[in-house]
């Protein structure tokens, strides 16, 4: 459940957004515009090998923390006539395993939920993206009294040579080594290390295409995130540069938009953008949230406690009573994903 409301709380960010002009975007009141019971549909397809996520919930009263839909069947369709069967994970989410998009296959996403099916438009790969290099700085922000410390990561991205336009979005994704207490004696084995992943600053929403630009250089800020005690052992950043079709690169410029003009996040969220996914039944049902298939290029770096000017406090040294973060993986992490398991591409060369 705390999984299902973190995705919620970022999907607001990505869907719960002004379906009107955007000359003139107003805040509403979001109970009297979505009903209770609005399905909220979120998916990404890639041509990165692994794991593809589809997220599906309802809209509560006034629709501010849709609920997982446990029972829904999603499929991934290929134009051809392939298909694949995604498999439910936890509430509200289901994953396709081992796959990657592949160039020139049209793909699409169908939901059955109840005795309604709906389905995405199908779209493909786009074929290009641009170079980029990653970097990271950090500052300090001050808050009243207060001085508070964050790490600022930034991309200089070089556009192809081309007649053909591209539409670029980034993707920031944490992934930090916490270690656990151990207080065993010496024939106890030490705890296994905790690795623990979330979302970078998904409301930044960084965006860029070559339409009606003559240049090709650009220097980017993708996100910012508060340094913590997540810092005192490595701490990597996973940067996906997601090249996507005209209509998903509009469909994010029109969040972004609305965003910037609503000013938070945590504002009263104004209608909801349409989006690329539609009841096959009944074309007046609205449906939240969007399908996209993109292509990924992956850059990481990493910072180790010797990077970070500022003093991080660590709460297991010095405590009479260790609070439970010092000892379980699931305490520290708070709802984030979490494994023992070291990533395959955890390495400081």
């Amino acid at each position: 459940m705390k999984r299902w409301k973190k995705f919620i709380a970022s999907m607001w960010v990505f869907v719960a957004v002004g379906l009107m002009p955007s000359a003139c975007i107003d805040t509403l009141d979001f109970g009297t515009v979505t009903d209770e019971g609005q399905l909220v549909i979120y998916g990404l397809l890639t041509d990165e090998l692994g794991v593809h996520r589809v997220d599906v919930g309802r809209t509560d009263l006034f629709g501010l923390l849709p609920r997982g839909v446990t029972d829904a069947t999603v499929i991934l369709l290929e134009e051809n006539g392939g298909s694949h069967l995604y498999r439910h994970t936890e509430e509200g989410r289901y994953e396709l395993y081992d796959f990657q998009a592949e160039d020139g296959v049209k793909y699409a996403i169908q939901v059955t939920s109840g005795e309604q099916v709906y389905q995405s438009e199908f779209q493909e790969l786009p074929k290009q993206s641009a170079e980029q290099s990653v970097d990271y700085s950090f500052f300090t922000e001050s808050e009243g009294l207060r001085t508070r410390p964050f790490l600022s990561v930034d991309a200089t991205v070089t556009l192809p040579e081309s007649d053909e336009d591209v539409y670029l979005r980034w993707a920031l994704e944490e992934t930090f080594l916490w270690v656990r207490l151990w207080t065993g004696g010496p024939f106890t084995p030490p705890p296994s290390n905790c690795f623990i992943y979330d979302d970078i600053d998904p409301s930044t929403l960084p965006l860029l295409t070559s339409a009606g630009t003559g240049s090709r250089n650009f220097s980017l800020n993708l996100g910012s995130r508060l340094v913590d005690d997540s810092f005192l052992y490595p701490f990597f950043v996973t940067v996906r540069q997601l090249s996507v079709s005209r209509e998903t690169f509009e469909y994010w410029d029109r969040v972004k938009q609305v965003l910037n003009n609503q000013g938070s996040l945590f504002d009263t969220p104004p209608a909801p953008i349409q989006g690329n996914i539609r009841n096959t039944s009944d074309t007046d049902e609205r449906v939240l949230g969007y399908f996209e298939v993109a292509k990924v290029s992956i850059s990481r770096v990493f910072t180790t406690s010797s990077d970070v000017p500022f003093f991080i406090p660590n709460p297991c040294e010095g405590a009479g009573n260790p609070p439970a973060l010092c000892f379980e993986c699931e305490a520290k992490a708070m709802g984030r994903r979490w494994t023992t398991v070291a990533p395959e591409w955890w390495n400081f060369n």
